[in-house]
């Protein structure tokens, strides 16, 4: 007779990213003490399987090949009879998709899902999964409203089986100090520099391309700004080549995934993301707490969440210029700057 329930995350793979560092504190600040927690990634671990395994929570690791790998399905299958898992909380597409076959093949799983994204993305065969795959789904959480109402209007799927819970973040993971000046020296920035940052996936819908767009406009006009790019991904290399390309090397650095990443953002002057599309990101929302003024293109949940030139500034997506514009006018003016980032973190801090 099992004392606990049984809870298995699955998740596609665990980089230090949004959807994985949400699934980290769900966990860490939950009941560990009533509820069994294991967290299954489909291909690979990364920085979050080191931090969940920091604090003794069981991380499994399927090394699927393909969506179509039977033998990694069939680790799966067995992973949840063994452990006897009780409920199966899905994020992110594959992980619904695996998931939700999962719990056809056992019907007496409860089958929660976190949508972590908008739907616009999703052709028509995926959007046809998620609504076939919502009949078996016993409840699905939204991070942001826009998301939910994307579900429903691009996957038919009915808002009376979606709830909106906004992403949230842990405020003592920003608590560290640090040592501001021995960073900038790590880096190999002057001391005075002013500082742009961007903490996102190198992955198509965070829209670089159109931050480089931007950063090219800055630095033609300021010698004494630096772009840091923080996060990984796959287009880590493209966004290297075009960096030199632009002339842009030593100016525009990528950071990579770092385990400092809150530090660096609390050295930042601007906070910028520059997203195509976006559900809340939990990058946003610790850059905004620790106070950083922030200019954010206006997708997703970030257009609930900006007060557009009172807590940051909101810009469309896939325009450089406009970014580069907004970013010149926080440089320009220290007031403005200190009063955007004071009420973005009075907005987030607030709840």
């Amino acid at each position: 007779m099992k004392n606990k329930i049984t809870v298995l995350h699955l998740i596609d793979s665990l980089p230090r990213e949004g959807a994985e560092m949400v699934i980290y504190d769900l966990i860490q600040q939950g009941d560990r003490d009533g509820f069994e927690i294991l967290v299954c990634a489909l291909t690979r671990g990364g920085g979050i399987a080191e931090m969940l395994e920091g604090i003794g929570v069981p991380v499994l690791i399927l090394g699927r090949t393909s969506a179509y790998d039977l033998k990694a399905f069939r680790r799966f299958i067995s992973l949840i009879k063994e452990r006897q898992v009780d409920i199966i909380h899905t994020h992110l597409f594959s992980s619904h998709l695996w998931g939700g076959l999962a719990a056809i093949l056992f019907p007496g799983r409860v089958l929660f899902r976190t949508e972590h994204n908008m739907s616009e993305w999703k052709n028509i065969p995926r959007r046809v999964i998620d609504k076939l795959l919502s009949w078996r789904t016993d409840q699905i959480v939204a991070v942001s409203e826009p998301v939910r109402g994307s579900l429903a209007t691009r996957c038919r799927i009915p808002l009376r089986k979606v709830w909106t819970i906004e992403n949230g973040i842990n405020i003592d993971r920003l608590k560290g100090g640090g040592n501001p000046s021995g960073k900038l020296s790590e880096l190999a920035i002057p001391p005075e520099s002013r500082l742009i940052g961007c903490s996102a996936a190198l992955t198509p819908k965070k829209g670089h391309k159109y931050l480089l767009d931007a950063a090219e406009i800055v630095l033609a006009k300021r010698e004494d700004v630096y772009f840091l790019l923080l996060g990984d991904g796959e287009l880590r290399e493209e966004l290297s080549s075009s960096i030199k390309d632009r002339g842009l090397a030593g100016r525009v650095l990528l950071l990579g995934s770092r385990s400092d990443a809150v530090e660096i953002v609390a050295l930042l002057d601007i906070f910028v993301l520059s997203s195509i599309r976006e559900g809340l990101s939990i990058a946003l929302l610790e850059a905004m707490a620790l106070g950083r003024a922030v200019v954010v293109t206006g997708v997703g949940g970030s257009i609930d969440l900006i007060r557009d030139g009172i807590s940051g500034f909101l810009v469309p997506p896939r325009d450089g210029p406009a970014l580069a514009e907004a970013m010149g006018r926080v440089l320009d003016d220290p007031k403005l700057k200190e009063r955007l980032g004071r009420a973005a973190a009075e907005d987030v801090l607030a709840g």
